[in-house]
């Protein structure tokens, strides 16, 4: 038997529970049902004499029957199958069982224990009209009524049919857990992916922001190492006429001083151009010891100037 479901497979489930008080009614659907049935054969060969097909004819299926006499009983049969995992594919279930349950309400309780059963309500009276039984059961695609006294093509039809149904929204069933499982991995799978692509994006955008500052930083330096450039050829030429002022003898001893204090400044001055082109990457590090004390004491001669004497 095979649904055209790749990847599921179901196992063929030919149980049926036949639910009646009437003994002869369940020996007459063993005799329909049970072994390879005369009628179907008889059919089978005709068509393939007027066909002209002499390809050999697949005997008809056998089912494993079961039977209650009442509703109570149908219930727990229905019950200990379910248990042990052999569930029956259909039932057929006759209206009238005195003393106990009805047929529609066998039905009813055996649907809440295992919804997917197959039903043949069976009647031979007009116990219930359809909108009733809808009313009782629901409406539901698994119920079918078959009016007494009935033909046995019409139960070997109705049997195969509604097998073959369970067997098919069995199929279903799985092939849809099936793509739930899948669903589900792939959505995992997504998820890392997007988790990953968040991080990578993360990592870009850290990326692209050190290369701007970088960009910036360059440029600043690019700056910087022009400033300075322009700024030294303006110390070099205080420096040469300071140096050419202390050259002459006329110079007062104050005069000496002061020119001393411009070259000194402007000696600090080249060094801090000097650390500007070093900034700007236009002239290679080259580090020199500092004498701290020095510092303090020549820059102290100038602020004493600038801040006053009352500021120690």
């Amino acid at each position: 038997m095979s649904s055209g479901i790749t990847g599921v497979t179901v196992e063929p489930n030919l149980r049926i529970l036949v639910v009646d008080d009437n003994e002869a009614i369940h020996a007459d659907f063993r005799k329909v049902l049970c072994g390879p049935s005369r009628t179907v054969s008889n059919l089978a060969a005709a068509r393939a004499a007027f066909l002209g097909d002499a390809a050999p004819v697949a005997a008809p299926r056998s089912f494993e029957i079961d039977s209650a006499f009442q509703g109570q009983e149908a219930l727990e049969k229905v019950r200990q199958a379910v248990r042990e995992q052999r569930p029956y594919a259909m039932a057929f279930v006759d209206v009238r069982m005195p003393p106990g349950w009805d047929g529609i309400e066998t039905v009813r309780r055996i649907w809440q224990e295992y919804p997917l059963l197959q039903v043949v309500i069976c009647t031979a009276y007009s116990d219930y009209s359809w909108d009733q039984m809808m009313a009782k059961l629901g409406v539901s695609d698994r119920l079918v009524i078959l009016k007494k006294p009935f033909d046995t093509i019409e139960v070997s039809q109705l049997a195969h049919a509604l097998v073959e149904k369970w067997h098919l929204l069995q199929q279903a069933k799985l092939k849809v857990q099936e793509l739930e499982g899948m669903v589900a991995r792939q959505t995992v799978e997504l998820l890392a992916a997007n988790k990953k692509l968040q991080q990578e994006m993360a990592e870009r955008q850290k990326t692209e922001e050190a290369l701007r500052q970088s960009q910036k930083m360059e440029a600043l330096g690019q700056l910087a190492g022009g400033i300075a450039h322009d700024f030294n050829n303006l110390i070099t030429i205080i420096q040469g006429y300071a140096q050419c002022l202390l050259a002459e003898p006329q110079q007062s001893p104050l005069g000496v001083e002061s020119l001393g204090r411009i070259v000194a400044a402007a000696g600090r001055a080249a060094k801090l151009t000097s650390q500007m082109l070093m900034f700007g990457r236009k002239k290679r590090m080259q580090p020199q010891g500092l004498d701290l004390n020095e510092v303090v004491v020549e820059l102290s001669k100038m602020m004493e100037r600038i801040l006053g004497e009352d500021i120690a």
